[in-house]
Formats: structure tokens, sequence, C-alpha cells
């Protein structure tokens, strides 16, 4: 097993094709993560989730995300979800890009709908992602996403008949 960082990088501009549907990956009182869609592209996979987070736990969230510009601040840390993916053999944490909707300083439910770029498509056909964050009270959860072979011809694939 190799580690390995996935970046957060945009999509290719190219449309994808979506290879699995929606799923809820945990559910608990006041807090619901699901797999909001995975989105192929000729390069790689890109997954999108959706949290949504409300009573204590929301004002966690808002705390655990806020801004780290006020130097009286004593606990200047910032936490937020995290996403290990697990492709073939490279198993490592995956950055988010746009990892929160538009920041509101008032109590209510908090959301956000991390998308995270995988370089790759599973020679498998399948990954493992797993989610936490400890600091909110959510404790890994691990999903195994059946994808099927990839629907891009690769240089494998298109070199085979000759």
């Amino acid at each position: 097993m190799r580690r390995h960082r996935w970046p957060a990088i945009a999509p290719p501009p190219d449309r994808g094709l979506r290879v699995h549907a929606p799923m809820t990956i945990t559910t608990e009182k006041d807090l619901t993560l699901e797999l909001s869609a995975v989105t192929a592209f000729a390069s790689g996979l890109m997954l999108q989730l959706a949290m949504h987070v409300t009573g204590i736990r929301a004002d966690f969230a808002r705390y655990e995300t806020r801004p780290l510009t006020d130097p009286h601040d004593w606990s200047a840390r910032w936490s937020y979800l995290t996403v290990l993916v697990l492709v073939d053999d490279l198993d490592g944490p995956a950055d988010s890009l746009h990892p929160t909707e538009p920041r509101s300083d008032e109590s209510g439910p908090y959301r956000t709908t991390p998308l995270y770029w995988i370089g790759t498509y599973p020679r498998t056909g399948s990954l493992i992602v797993t989610t936490s964050w400890t600091e909110i009270g959510l404790h890994p959860t691990s999903i195994t996403l059946a994808l099927g072979p990839s629907p891009f011809p690769t240089t494998s694939e298109s070199d085979a008949g000759r």
C-alpha cells in the first residue's frame, strides 16, 4: 500500500459521467452525511459529499471552520471533514474543493458540500471512502463504492486489439 494525498483540484471542463447513485454514508440524531455524486472523467473521479448538521454539533462545526484571523483567539486551529480514499494500492487523505457554503455567523443548521478529486479511476472498479470529523463527534465511517469498469477507454484497452 502506498500513501498518497489527493489534492484539491477542479474537475476537467468537459462533462463527466455519473457512475454511482447517491447514498447515505451515515445518519445520526443531528447529522447526516451523504455521497451526492460520483462523476467519472477520462482523467479521474469527482466525489461530492453533502453534510447537514443541526443543534450543538452545528455550532461546533461553525467554530471549527471559522476564519483564523483573530490574534486574540488562543485556540487558533481549524478542522474540517476528513476524507480518506483507497484506490487500488493508493491510500490517503483527499483535500476538499469549495469546502463550505457561504458563511453564516448565525446559529442554525450547518451545511457543506465538498468536492474531492481522485486523479485516477480504480483498476479494480471499486474504491473505499472513509469519513470522519472527530471535533464535532463524527467517528470514522467507511463505505465501498462498486463502480465497475471505467466508462472511458484507457491506453491499455485501446491498444488491446493490436
